[in-house]
């Protein structure tokens, strides 16, 4: 009796649900890299769901910034002023009313506004391999997402028959990091499947 023998995988993402409003069953979703291929873990309710990329399938890794970041500023940046002026209220008049919506600011309106401009530009992933476009929502940051394709580049360009030349790049890089609306990733799946060298 033979056993086979356990593979042993490195955490590059936690665990993060999909960008905006999802109601598919798989809304949540983290990265693991295998000794060759990708492995990621998609959580919804009380199931799991594994897929794993080998770094020779991976065609490209596309990167789209999003206005993400933008809308959440929108969104809690008149809080905060409204918050900033019952703290100068309470500060100038003694005003109970200052005090509710100053402890309101300091632990409801604060931490997301600062959380959410230190992690960066927010962007969205997408993996294609010639059959298939899958999103990677726990690279919704471009820091981050940038961070683990310095990771994985060397490998996919190894399991691919070495390093692409920066002209090679050049020329493939017509949608990657690209600031603009996301694409489902079904529309993107329809497109004809042409190998490639990975984009990264």
């Amino acid at each position: 009796m033979t056993t086979t023998p356990e593979i042993k995988y490195k955490r590059l993402t936690r665990t993060t649900g999909r960008p905006g409003f999802s109601v598919a069953s798989q809304s949540r979703g983290s990265l693991w890299l295998g000794p060759d291929h990708l492995l990621c873990v998609f959580s919804g309710g009380y199931t799991e769901t594994y897929k794993r990329f080998y770094f020779r399938d991976i065609q490209a890794i596309i990167i789209r910034q999003s206005k993400r970041r933008l809308i959440w500023n929108a969104i809690l940046g008149p809080f905060l002023l409204l918050s900033l002026g019952a703290l100068a209220t309470y500060l100038l008049n003694r005003d109970d009313v200052g005090i509710v919506l100053f402890v309101f600011f300091a632990v409801i309106i604060l931490p997301p506004f600062v959380i959410n401009n230190i992690l960066g530009t927010a962007c969205i992933c997408y993996l294609r391999t010639a059959v298939q476009v899958e999103q990677l929502p726990s690279l919704h940051r471009l820091p981050k997402a940038r961070r683990v394709l310095a990771q994985i580049q060397p490998l996919i360009a190894a399991a691919q028959g070495g390093e692409l030349t920066p002209e090679a790049v050049a020329a493939q890089m017509t949608e990657s990091i690209a600031p603009s609306p996301a694409t489902p990733p079904g529309a993107a799946a329809s497109e004809p499947a042409q190998p490639a060298p990975p984009v990264i």
